[in-house]
């Protein structure tokens, strides 16, 4: 795949481009000058989304659609749509087609924070609490403020929530505030000490937007954001009804999801999102590269001073002690051969990325109709912005380190029903790649790059209140668990021995059909309890499979009866254990009698230890 991507085409002219693609004519003398950051002359990227359309045409490369920008300061050096926005209906993307920008939506509350900020409105620093209605958290474990800066860093506390994002009927969008208020997630950490991209967390922050003002979130960004930058094709409102140009595209453009081979038609995708300030925008290529141009303008089109705009670029969280940034008021600060500054999104239809380098004020947009995204995502950011190479921060002196042990990723549900599914995902990060200590907290990972022979990734270290360890990434955070390994076991022995059920049950079916089985002292209730085992662990796979088909989350009413059905197996097993207990202690069996009752009792008391453990109970938080 490599050799294909660096192989150099022959010397194309715009016009041999397929219809598909619209070039912005440069003549010859400005292509040798105009160089990218990745120091690749914009004639190589050029050619290269020249190539796409060929290789697309011979199944070398399989995609659905993407619309692709790039920019440098005022100037738009490049505008391409490639493939089809609906395959079986052979529609072509154009620069009418409509993408969902994801959580790029959230750089919307995030610039309008700052124009109420250097209004005077709004301190970063403050609680928000004191701008939302009273009583507005029921689900907060801290005392703490939680800021606005905190809702910008998302390090706010929330954890992911349990309760559906998405809607798929227009008439079931709630107002914002009340929205918000239906999937409030449990707060698992203190505001200001874990990283872990949050939703919730920047959807509150639009509903302040809108206390503060009295206007409609919506409403606000059309008329301070939209309308000032001349954004006439892009929707906010979650069912897109506030732009009709936007509404009827959107439901022209299908969504897919590729394979080797093949690609499964995931048909209209249109799910809503009532927490929209998160990631509900929908407009076309043009105008978010309008939009991502006025950020990097030096006249700062949507403040009233210069400086709010240089404000919002500067670091607000970084890596380890060093100076160099994570999050910038929201923006993610990613590192390429340069520093860039921008937002990616994803939805069930597509994914889009918006990055820009405000030295040299390059931008690229990427817009797709893939969930899984696509080619155009992976290697366009390299090809404009090149690679972060080892020794851009590193040094010979640089320590090599091991980072040994279980890390879990900060960005999970670490309460309630849903608890166990970060111990799955476990990573070890020594199987990586070699990493080397650099300084003031700062690692950086050496791997092999797309473009050149070796790349690097940045990581930040920090200990938490806890005394525990941890590594941060923008956007999220990987925290050390020393007893990870103990906690994966109690799940797996949990799982385990309800399977020892099924053979258990089976063995007594058989047994009592052949007329061999002899009941013995509490051997009801021990049943009932081995019962019990099986039911929970059935109870647990259909909350996967509930949380699964529900939008990534778990109705209340589901989540309630599937709660009391594992309440109801606790009560079970321990009554179970007890009578095993009760016998032993009283009757005296032999040997092999008491080893059978001892086993029961153990996978009883295993059993409620994993349900109390991973709160599969717990259908409130």
């Amino acid at each position: 795949m490599k050799k294909r991507f660096e192989r150099v085409a022959s010397v194309l002219c715009a016009g041999l481009l397929l219809t598909s693609v619209s070039v912005v004519s440069v003549s010859a003398e400005e292509e040798e000058e105009i160089m990218f950051p990745s120091e690749y002359p914009w004639s190589f990227f050029q050619k290269k989304m020249a190539e796409m359309e060929q290789f697309r045409e011979s199944a070398s490369i399989n995609f659905a659609s993407a619309a692709v920008g790039v920019f440098q300061g005022d100037e738009v050096l490049y505008t391409g749509y490639f493939g089809e926005t609906d395959i079986e209906n052979h529609v072509s993307a154009n620069e009418e087609s409509v993408y969902e920008w994801g959580s790029i939506s959230k750089t919307l509350t995030w610039v309008s924070v700052m124009q109420l900020w250097e209004q005077g409105r709004i301190d970063l620093d403050r609680d928000v609490r004191e701008y939302l209605p009273d009583g507005f958290f029921q689900h907060l474990s801290y005392d703490a403020p939680i800021t606005m800066m905190h809702l910008m860093n998302h390090n706010a506390g929330w954890q992911e929530t349990t309760r559906p994002i998405f809607q798929t009927e227009e008439t079931a969008i709630l107002p914002l505030g009340q929205a918000l208020q239906e999937i409030e997630p449990a707060q698992i950490n203190r505001p200001g000490e874990v990283v872990a991209y949050s939703n919730y967390g920047a959807a509150v922050a639009g509903y302040v937007v809108e206390c503060i003002t009295g206007q409609d979130y919506c409403a606000y960004v059309h008329e301070h954001i939209f309308e000032p930058l001349g954004m006439e094709h892009t929707a906010l409102n979650p069912t897109h009804s506030d732009n009709a140009f936007v509404y009827a595209q959107r439901k022209k453009t299908k969504s897919y999801q590729f394979n080797m081979d093949y690609y499964t038609d995931l048909g209209y995708c249109l799910n809503y999102i009532p927490a929209y300030p998160a990631g509900a925008a929908t407009g076309t290529l043009s105008d978010l590269m309008t939009y991502a141009q006025a950020l990097v303008n030096e006249d700062a089109p949507l403040f009233q001073n210069k400086e709010t705009q240089t404000l919002m670029f500067m670091g607000t969280d970084f890596y380890g002690d060093s100076d160099i940034p994570t999050c910038a008021h929201g923006f993610w600060c990613n590192e390429y051969a340069v520093r860039t500054y921008g937002h990616s999104g994803a939805t069930s239809s597509g994914q889009a990325n918006m990055l820009f380098d405000l030295t040299s004020k390059t931008g690229l947009v990427v817009m797709t109709n893939e969930p899984n995204g696509n080619w155009f995502l992976q290697y366009l950011p390299i090809f404009v912005f090149g690679e972060l190479l080892p020794d851009q921060y590193g040094s010979e002196a640089s320590e090599p380190v091991e980072l040994n042990g279980y890390y879990l990723i900060s960005r999970n549900t670490y309460h309630g029903m849903m608890k166990f599914l970060p111990y799955l995902s476990a990573m070890k990060l020594n199987h990586l790649g070699d990493f080397e200590k650099i300084g003031n907290g700062l690692y950086q990972l050496k791997t092999r790059g797309e473009m050149v022979e070796e790349q690097a990734i940045l990581f930040g270290t920090k200990t938490y209140s806890d005394g525990s360890y941890g590594i941060e990434q923008p956007s999220v955070e990987l925290k050390k668990d020393r007893f990870y390994l103990i906690k994966l076991c109690l799940f797996t022995v949990y799982v385990l021995l309800a399977v020892a059920t099924i053979y258990l049950l089976r063995i007594r079916h058989k047994l009592k059909k052949a007329g061999r089985w002899t009941a013995y002292a509490g051997s009801n209730v021990m049943i009932t309890g081995q019962m019990a085992r099986l039911v929970s662990v059935i109870a647990l796979v259909s909350s996967c499979v509930v949380f699964s088909n529900h939008q990534g989350g778990m109705p209340i009413t589901v989540g309630a009866v599937i709660g009391i059905v594992q309440m109801l197996c606790v009560v079970l097993c321990i009554a179970a254990a007890l009578i095993s207990v009760i016998i032993m202690l009283t009757k005296k069996p032999k040997r092999t009698a008491a080893a059978r009752y001892l086993l029961d009792a153990a996978g009883n008391v295993l059993t409620v230890s994993a349900i109390v453990f991973f709160e599969m109970y717990c259908f409130w938080g």
